[in-house]
């Protein structure tokens, strides 16, 4: 059974071509496709997607944000982060809000349809470039008192 997929990116080309790219792939099915959270909030609980493929900097709110409220609305739900920007702060975030994975535009159509088969088995996928400098951003954020995406503790 092919690992079922929601696409959310608020840029219709590039959501577009990352459908069509993946439909060549036979383990993998875009159920549906979301132009902004509020429509990925609705398109998860119809469309029942194991992994949701989220850009992380849309308009309104973000994907840390959206990540937060997919997880609360569908927990089985896994969450792989799409940007464009590598910075270790923001996938750390990504992840601190339960993110499973993080892939960088740069390398998205090689490397998401692995992304998808790891985040989709309960593994954690980073874009190779992202590994270091991402886990001293985790660790960093682990020993500071100020977590930047939820405030004081």
């Amino acid at each position: 059974m092919p690992w079922r997929v929601l696409m959310v990116d608020d840029h219709l080309l590039f959501r577009e071509a990352m459908v069509q790219s993946l439909a060549a792939d036979p383990d993998i099915e875009v159920v549906a496709q979301a132009a902004d959270g509020l429509a990925a909030l609705q398109a998860v609980s119809h469309s029942q997607p194991d992994v949701v493929c989220l850009d992380v900097n849309m308009p309104g709110q973000s994907g840390i944000d959206i990540t937060r409220q997919l997880l609360a609305l569908k927990p089985d739900v896994r969450v792989i982060g799409v940007s464009a920007h590598a910075d270790p702060l923001v996938v750390a975030q990504m992840l601190h809000a339960g993110a499973m994975g993080y892939v960088t535009k740069l390398h998205v159509g090689q490397e998401l349809p692995q992304a998808i088969r790891q985040v989709g088995s309960n593994q954690t996928y980073l874009s190779p470039e992202l590994d270091g400098r991402v886990a001293a951003e985790m660790l960093r954020l682990a020993c500071d008192p100020w977590i930047p995406d939820r405030g004081r503790e």
